[in-house]
Formats: C-alpha cells, structure tokens, sequence
C-alpha cells in the first residue's frame, strides 16, 4: 500500500537529513498518500511554511504510480523543479517524468507535473484537465487571492488606444469621454491605496464606452475587456468595479473583480480530487468559510490541522497596558516612545528586528525617529538587511517576502493588521455584508486579521522569538480573546525584558 511504502521510505529519509525536524512529516505524508491512492479530496493546515513540510507532499507523489499535478507560484515551482525534486527522486531512486506543461498524452506515463496557478487556471476553467489526475496545490491559503487575480479585468490607456483603432469614426467621441472621466478620477482625494470605487457618474461614462461594442459581432480579442466591463457595469452587485491611479506617470486603470468566487467557479471542482496544503487558513479543523468562498463543500474533504511544535515553537508575547488606542490623539507619540524602547532594550545579535505599520505617515515617522538612534540599521521596505538590522515595513510586504528574509527575534506590530474600510476594495466587502445583515467585522474583517497574525508569525516561532502587539484593543474588546487565541502557543510577557535575544 502507497502509504506503507512513503512512511518507510520517508523516515529513512528525514533519519539522513536532521535539518528536515518538522514533527508532522510522516502524518502529512501518509494523509498525502491516501488521497492520492483515494483520489479523496484533502485539506491540510500545516501552521509552517513549504520550506518545512515539501518532502511529505513530494515523497507520495514521486512514490505513487499515477500522474500527479502540482499547483505552485512561479519562484516555487522553479524550486521543486530544478532543486528539491531532483534531490528526493535520487534519493528514492524514482524515475518519475517531471513536466512544467500539462499534456494528457503523458498521463499514462507516470507524470509529475509541476505548473502554475495562471496555467493550472486555464486547464481547469477551460475543462481540460483529466478528472482522474489529483492536483495538489501549494500555499492554497492564496487561492482566493489568485483566482480573483484571474478572474478581474482591467483596462488600461493601451486598451482605449486600441477602441479607438478599432472604431476610428467614433474616436471623437472616445477623445472627449475619455477626458471627463479623466477630469472625474483625478478630482478624487489622495488615499494610501491609490484606488476608488467607481461613482454613478464614472460609470456612465464608462457604459457609454463600453456600448461602442454592443453591436459589433465580429469583435477582435481586443474588445473582450469591453464585453466584459458592460456586463459588470450591468450587474453591480456581483463585482466589484473600481480604478485605481499613479499619479506619478499620469495614468489610471479601470478595474472589474468577483464578488463572490463562488458564484464564478464553484462549477469548476466537481468530481476534481484536490490536495490543498496551506499554513493556515482558520481557526478550526475544518475550514467552513474559505470552503464557501471557493464554493467548496468541506464536508466532502478529509481535513488535517496541525498545531505549533509545543514548548519548541513557544511564541513571546508582549503587549502593554493603559496604551491608548489607534484612534486616540496620543496613540502616535505614545507608539513611537515604546517602539524607540523596545528596539534599545535588545542587546546586538544576529537576528534583525521588523517593525509592521500600515499607516504610511506613521511608518515616516517611526523610521526616521528610529534612523535618529539607529543609523543605517533602520532600513524602509528593503530586502537589503542584514543580522543586526531594523526594518520598518507595511504587512504587505511582510507576508511577501518573510521567507525570503533572516528570521527576526522581535516582531513588533502598532497596530492589529485588521484591513482597513479606507480601501475601497475592503469596503466594498464590508457594504456586501451589510446588505446581506451579516456581521461583517466578525465574518469578513476579524478572520482576515487573525489569518495575517497566523501567516506573519509563522517564521519567528522558528527561534521562539518575541512578538509585540502595541494595540490596546487585544485587551479590552471582546475580540481579542480571539485573537489572543489564535497566537497560541505563546507566554505572555507585560515587561520590556533587557536579556531577549
């Protein structure tokens, strides 16, 4: 049996390579097993990240006799490809086929096939994947993100160029429409996102436009963007119309996203054998509202969480108390002095420190007052740090390039990344809660926060390093017990300790 075979051959392995000490490696790997052998679907919630946990996924695929898809983003699948595939195949001494294009007349030869979303995307939505091959997809906490990615539209001033090419007897009336839109989008307050929901007036306009193509019937692919921006503009309450601005080059894009993924892609998984690994996705085993997003019904799933390595991925936790909260006019100057003591009270070592602030002036603030003490260790949003460095950054880029950089010991947050109604993007969510009269700061906003606290702590659990949350609301809303929660397993700390290290 497949899963007899990858237990042995794992545990060999993992003997040889004293690195790979992740605790759950051959309880994921036969869970790994059994749906390939099934062909059941299977979530997993791993709580670290693919560089801990690649050989339990790996060793069943290059083990099993059928073909095998792998769903990565780019930097990832270059990885498996070129590095850790080749090293496990040796040493399980396979001969398994390695394919970056999936092409049914290899199925039958015993494939591994390691692609990417946009292409995995385009198999799956265009119906031509075989629905006897399992797909096991990498960081699938992203998948919302990715297939939203895929699904929206935006035009761009190449795209008006080309109407206007397409219909030159109309290109005075594209000229002149084009101008009040752009006259409409630059009068719209500067935002930190540098995005708008599209107003009544804007859409008009930009209906107007789109009505240039109704009738024509041997459009090009040209005007596809076109056909879709009249039906989203059409149906409002299923997407999510906006434009976003860079006012530094002069140009804007108009933008479409889903709603709701559901309703676009639920009919894309039926009778598909999928194996979704992520870090986290919720708070319980099975994972109800990321499956409802998707249009995926979880009870259909063999469901696998894991938690944190006990006392070895213990997590420090500070936060004080009688802080004021974001909203209060002392918040700045009281944020700045604790981070400004947090920072001197660690001795040098040789793990960086990373300060998360989403509030762009605030963000100013705290670096050069920080770059006042510090010198050149205070770095802004760079990759460029070294041991003993201070990086300021915004969670964004935190979560994009956290595995990429040294793994710090103190982990400071000013405020709980809850998303902010500021953006557009997020407000439209919110209004689409409301008019459904569904909570949505504890549905939509407070799962959302906790899944960013769960993904952005995962690296500095590695070295039971210390996080410090400067957020009173975790003490004194009835949320943060969640959250609190959600951090564990953790020891808390209401002192500046002068020995972290």
């Amino acid at each position: 049996m497949l899963e007899v075979e990858v237990h042995s051959e794992l545990r060999n392995f993992l003997r040889q390579k004293p690195d790979c000490n992740w605790l759950h490696h051959l309880t994921m790997a036969r869970m790994v097993a059994r749906g390939l052998r099934l062909k059941r679907s299977t979530i997993i919630q791993t709580g670290v990240n693919y560089q801990q946990y690649y050989p339990s996924y790996l060793t069943p695929a290059l083990l099993s006799s059928s073909s095998v898809i792998i769903v990565a983003e780019k930097e990832i699948q270059q990885q498996l490809v070129k590095e850790k595939i080749p090293r496990l195949q040796q040493w399980l001494n396979t001969h398994k086929i390695i394919a970056t294009n999936y092409k049914q007349d290899l199925i039958n030869n015993s494939t591994l096939y390691v692609i990417n979303h946009h292409d995995w995307l385009d198999l799956i939505i265009n119906h031509l994947l075989d629905n006897d091959i399992v797909t096991i997809i990498e960081e699938a906490e992203n998948l919302p993100d990715i297939i939203t990615k895929y699904l929206s539209q935006e035009i761009t001033s190449q795209d008006w160029y080309n109407l206007g090419l397409f219909f030159p007897h109309h290109q005075n009336f594209i000229r002149e429409n084009l101008a009040k839109l752009t006259k409409l989008i630059y009068t719209h307050p500067i935002n930190p996102y540098n995005s708008y929901l599209l107003e009544e007036e804007e859409t008009i306009i930009l209906r107007q436009l789109c009505n240039l193509v109704e009738n024509e019937k041997n459009h090009q692919k040209v005007l596809a963007k076109f056909i879709h921006f009249q039906k989203a503009l059409s149906e409002n309450k299923k997407y999510i119309n906006y434009f976003t601005v860079n006012r530094s080059q002069g140009t804007f894009t108009i933008n479409s996203s889903p709603l709701e993924l559901r309703f676009s892609i639920n009919h894309i998984w039926k009778n598909v054998p999928l194996i979704l690994l992520s870090n986290y996705l919720e708070s319980q085993k099975y994972p109800i509202n990321y499956g409802e997003c998707l249009g995926l019904n979880v009870d259909n799933f063999t469901c696998l969480k894991f938690s944190p390595d006990g006392e070895s991925q213990n997590l420090n936790l500070y936060f004080p108390h009688n802080f004021p909260f974001p909203n209060n006019p002392e918040f700045q100057n009281r944020v700045t002095q604790e981070i400004l003591a947090l920072v001197s009270s660690l001795k040098i070592n040789h793990h960086p420190i990373i300060i998360i602030i989403d509030d762009v002036p605030l963000q100013a603030q705290i670096t050069s007052n920080l770059a006042a003490y510090f010198g050149s260790r205070v770095q802004l949003n760079s990759l460029n740090i070294g041991e003993n460095s201070i990086l300021v950054c915004d969670i964004k880029f935190w979560l994009n390039y956290q595995s990429e950089l040294l793994t710090p010991i103190l982990l400071i947050f000013a405020t709980l990344p809850i998303p902010s109604l500021e953006n557009p993007l997020i407000g439209a969510q919110v209004a689409h809660y409301k008019n459904q009269k569904k909570d949505w700061f504890r549905l939509y906003l407070l799962p959302l926060a906790i899944k960013i606290l769960q993904q952005s702590t995962m690296s500095i659990r590695k070295n039971q390093g210390v996080i410090a949350l400067l957020d009173n609301r975790v003490n004194y809303r009835s949320y943060g017990v969640n959250i609190l929660r959600s951090l564990e397993p953790y020891a808390k700390i209401n002192y500046v300790d002068l020995y972290w290290q």
